[in-house]
């Protein structure tokens, strides 16, 4: 039986791992993860990175790529960036590691959203409608199932990174949060774990303040990839 046209993912992959007769853990053997991972496809929790899409189908002789596109969101991950709080000469050198890291990033997601990829200079951010611009961004965010913060340079002013940093933990988002090293640290972020700790009702984060470069962050992600990124 093939799997309807308007099912979930989850329920596609289910429905493909018992006609071909296999299990759950089969698959994952095949695919070189962990059991609970394929568990979490079934069960709608999480999708998989389109690049195992063919291997899942030729393992079980079955076709999800429909059922894995309708499941698929418009964007997985929203990527924010302080720019407005860091100083204007700064932005071109930031920009640069920021979209070092992003690329990094888009080899393990199947979606993002960084609204700073056009702002690659004062002139840029100027140029932009303030209000458009962050009311765009927060339907976006509201959106994405994943958030990751990045930072490059001292923040030295109100960013609306902030305010979008404020609404994922809100919103108990799977958060990431990479730093450089020597920065100084985000006050809400001072002890956050700790306090997330004894408080199970506030979300947990990764967060990474001993990154001494764009590079070293490309890395860690390429290493851990959508696990370190809340999307596993």
């Amino acid at each position: 039986m093939s799997p309807k046209g308007n099912a979930s993912f989850g329920d596609a992959l289910s429905q493909a791992i018992h006609d071909a007769g296999t299990t759950q853990a089969a698959l994952a053997h095949e695919l070189k993860i962990h059991q609970s991972q394929v568990s979490r496809w079934v069960n709608g929790k999480s999708i998989p990175h389109i690049d195992n899409i063919n291997r899942i189908d030729k393992f079980l002789k079955a076709d999800l790529t429909d059922s894995f596109a309708k499941s698929t969101p418009d964007y997985e991950l929203f990527v924010s960036a302080p720019i407005s709080g860091i100083a204007p000469e700064a932005i071109p050198e930031h920009h640069d590691a920021v979209a070092k890291v992003v690329s990094a990033v888009n080899q393990h997601v199947n979606s993002l959203k960084w609204p700073g990829d056009s702002v690659k200079n004062e002139a840029d951010l100027r140029s932009a409608a303030a209000d458009i611009v962050t009311e765009r961004n927060m339907r976006v965010l509201f959106k994405c199932q994943a958030y990751l913060y990045l930072q490059f340079a001292e923040v030295v002013r109100p960013s609306s990174a902030f305010v979008e940093l404020g609404v994922a933990l809100a919103r108990k988002m799977k958060i990431t949060i990479i730093v450089k090293h020597g920065l100084p640290s985000l006050y809400m972020l001072r002890g956050y774990a700790t306090v997330a700790a004894n408080f199970k009702s506030l979300p947990q984060a990764r967060i990474y303040t001993e990154v001494a470069s764009a590079d070293d962050a490309a890395s860690l992600i390429e290493t851990h990839g959508r696990e370190l990124l809340g999307l596993e």
